[in-house]
């Protein structure tokens, strides 16, 4: 069998020859020079010193980067986004902060070069639906109940902005105000912002406590942070307090679980956090490229420290699936055992009758066998 090629005309081979070259032509657009990745060290080194929130290990750091640089670590590299990875690498190895991150943004750095009142306009138009947003998922208060034997259950996805949630914390602590315990479910939570120091707030007396103290290595500034001396609603005091945790509770939330325990204003059940303590930045090195630097730690009235890659370990560690149960067989339990007035009578009878229905019909048995730290 013989195969014919037809003719092509000009216009098909131009087109042709186009689509063939494309993909060389692009390569070759991608091709990082030496005095470029020269460049993103020496501004990844300035970046280290002045940003750095370990100032001792920021000297460290910067030498190693300068004897890989060198050694030829990154002669082979010809590829931006390869040469971002490979520097990320090295700079979590050197200096053990998972925080570090480089990202080639070519992107972002177009953006970030205009300043056109238009674009002003728009960022103000994202801050809008950011709202917009925000209440959509009700500022992250998913669920907010009272459960049989009295116990109150908030699920919190997300610490949203304090003068977007104020209102909505108030609304959901007077909703369970009256409750015996309370179970706060912090499972998959993101983090956010400084209205967690509010909701912790509700579980103090007036006077303001050092809640936590943050240095900003950037600035050279340290911040105190106290609960506040004012909440709208009534405080939840001397009441069982239950926080749960998992692998996916990140940052704000894991500070709100370290506060609350090491207070000892709650007992912290599930599994230990992530341990993502630091504050980050994400600073322009040039280039095209940007570093994810950590530039603030936390430090705890209590501990002197902070979670920082060693996460918040629960008092109760728990199989995942059985973490919610174990809280409010926990709960039972601390109800039961703390009524001791007789004076109720029948009524409190039926009550403590009505508990250990509830807890014999969660039990099972895997949530015989949790490990208390």
């Amino acid at each position: 069998m013989k195969l014919k090629f037809k003719k092509m005309s000009r216009l098909k081979i131009f087109i042709f020859v186009l689509f063939i070259s494309y993909p060389l032509k692009n390569k070759a657009q991608t091709v990082l020079s030496k005095q470029q990745k020269d460049n993103v060290i020496e501004n990844t080194k300035r970046v280290i010193k002045s940003n750095y929130v370990f100032i001792e290990k920021a000297r460290g750091l910067n030498r190693s980067l300068d004897s890989l640089n060198s050694l030829g670590r990154y002669n082979d590299v010809k590829d931006y986004q390869i040469f971002a990875d490979e520097l990320t690498n090295d700079l979590v190895s050197s200096s053990s902060d998972k925080h570090f991150k480089v990202q080639y943004r070519p992107d972002l750095a177009k953006s970030s070069r205009k300043e056109s009142n238009e674009e002003r306009n728009e960022s103000e138009e994202r801050i809008d639906l950011n709202f917009w947003y925000a209440q959509k998922v009700n500022f992250g208060f998913q669920e907010v109940e009272i459960l049989d034997g009295n116990i109150g259950y908030i699920r919190l996805t997300f610490f949203d902005s304090f003068q977007w949630v104020k209102t909505t914390i108030d609304a959901a602590m007077g909703f369970v105000s009256n409750t015996d315990a309370l179970i706060i479910d912090l499972r998959g939570n993101g983090g956010g912002y400084s209205s967690a120091t509010y909701l912790a707030s509700y579980f103090f007396k007036e006077e303001p406590t050092l809640w936590n103290t943050s240095f900003n290595r950037a600035t050279n500034e340290t911040e105190n942070e106290y609960t506040f001396q004012q909440v709208d609603g009534e405080r939840y005091l001397n009441k069982p307090i239950y926080v749960l945790v998992d692998e996916k509770s990140f940052s704000r939330a894991e500070g709100f679980a370290y506060g609350m325990k090491h207070f000892n204003k709650a007992t912290i059940l599930g599994q230990r956090t992530p341990g993502a303590a630091h504050f980050i930045d994400f600073i322009e090195i040039g280039d095209n490229f940007f570093i994810q630097v950590p530039v603030g730690r936390n430090i705890h009235p209590i501990t002197k420290t902070d979670w920082e890659g060693i996460g918040v370990v629960p008092h109760i560690i728990t199989l995942k699936e059985d973490t919610f149960k174990v809280a409010y067989d926990q709960a039972l339990d601390a109800l039961i055992a703390g009524q001791k007035n007789d004076a109720l009578g029948i009524h409190y009878d039926k009550l403590i009758k009505k508990y250990k229905r509830i807890k014999e019909k969660i039990k099972t048995k895997e949530t015989c066998c949790y490990h208390r730290e």
